[in-house]
């Protein structure tokens, strides 16, 4: 990043109140508001930034809500609208008055988000090695290429092939998905809407993102057991779109299955993409990557200051995180399976309404079918329990 947020320390003992090992959007969260409590905070990344970052972009309404900052100079386009097709047949658009989902370049947004936290007051270093975690009554320690480093707690927000998952070798191996997308650097102009194509990959779907100068197009799929190839890739987009051909194709896998995650006990914790918090029916996982580094820092945050488990209050912040993801998990079994039955659904105006105007108030899936069943069949709360 620069002299001005970087340093060395090689040889040295290095301490923290807490070490941070990711400087993602979830590893940012929670150092940010870590950082402007006035704790003393290291973010590390294995590479310094601007870094590439290969993600579809795609920042919903309701992760845009949960950032702690503007980040407007980073909004590429803004999107109302959505089109939904499967097997690029039978094609409809669902209409929102009001923004959906903004479009970002992920490695420009991970960087305005790094420079908005060490604004805050964290510090960032790049480690490209961590051999050890050792965990003490007290303490963590890392042991790194660049010499010890001690804190108090460390945060586990390095994506889906976590280190840190794997040193602490407490926590249960969980499911990947999967994605391969390419950039077409002239967007077309007859096709300017964010779409999906659902079918068109077993427990998944193809996407079409517009940005500001040209256009993410992919293959998603929730199944660790379904291939997605560059040549699958390829066919889609010329099928989908026509010429040119995309160019910087890149697969990459997404941690799932988050909602058997359980902090345990101890001083470490893990966030986003690391505890497998992506969303498997669309995919998304900076919602859950911004908040659940805010929960992490939150319970971090109380047990510096009261000797409380943070582990615990972690859990407890996780819950309707994982109430979301479990609902997620189900509705994607349903929607998958049978995905022409599931597009007629979405473009109906009982699923179709809640779910557009449900998208634009940045709700979680979860709240939106319960607003929807309580409207469509005139349920109502019961006294005395207020709605979420």
């Amino acid at each position: 990043m620069g002299n001005e947020t970087s340093f060395s320390y090689k040889g040295a003992l290095l301490t923290a109140d807490v070490v941070i090992v990711g400087a993602g959007p979830s590893g940012c969260s929670a150092a940010y508001d870590l950082a402007i409590k006035g704790f003393r905070v290291l973010l590390l990344d294995r590479t310094d930034f601007p870094r590439k970052k290969t993600c579809a972009g795609g920042l919903t309404i309701k992760a845009a809500r949960a950032l702690r900052y503007p980040f407007a100079p980073v909004i590429q386009r803004t999107v109302c609208n959505l089109s939904v097709s499967c097997r690029m047949r039978h094609r409809k658009l669902l209409k929102s008055i009001d923004p959906i989902c903004h479009m970002v370049e992920r490695s420009a947004f991970d960087f305005f988000c790094l420079k908005k936290t060490v604004a805050a007051g964290a510090c960032f270093a790049v480690v490209k090695r961590i051999d050890r975690i050792v965990e003490g009554h007290r303490t963590v320690s890392l042991v790194t290429d660049c010499g010890l480093i001690r804190s108090r707690f460390l945060i586990g927000a390095d994506g889906v092939n976590s280190r840190i998952r794997r040193l602490t070798a407490r926590f249960p191996e969980f499911q990947r998905g999967f994605a391969v997308e390419g950039i077409l650097d002239r967007a077309p102009s007859k096709d300017l809407s964010m779409g999906f194509d659902f079918g068109r990959v077993s427990g998944g779907y193809g996407w079409v993102f517009p940005k500001e100068s040209h256009m993410n197009v992919g293959l998603y799929t929730s199944r660790s057991d379904v291939k997605i190839t560059r040549q699958d890739l390829v066919e889609y987009a010329l099928g989908r779109i026509g010429r040119p051909m995309p160019t910087r194709i890149t697969g990459y896998p997404l941690g799932m299955g988050g909602w058997r995650y359980r902090p345990g006990r101890g001083r470490v914790l893990l966030v986003g993409d690391a505890a497998g918090l992506v969303d498997p029916l669309l995919g998304e996982g900076l919602y859950h990557a911004i908040i659940s580094g805010q929960r992490a820092a939150a319970a971090v945050a109380v047990a510096m200051d009261t000797g409380s488990d943070a582990c615990k209050a972690y859990a407890n912040g996780m819950m309707p995180i994982q109430r979301n993801l479990l609902f997620s998990q189900s509705a994607s079994a349903f929607f998958y399976r049978l995905p022409r039955m599931g597009l007629l659904l979405v473009a109906s105006p009982p699923v179709r309404i809640p779910l557009m105007t449900g998208f634009s108030r940045g709700m979680p899936l979860l709240d939106i079918f319960i607003k929807a069943y309580r409207f469509w069949f005139g349920l109502s709360v019961p006294a005395g329990r207020k709605q979420n």
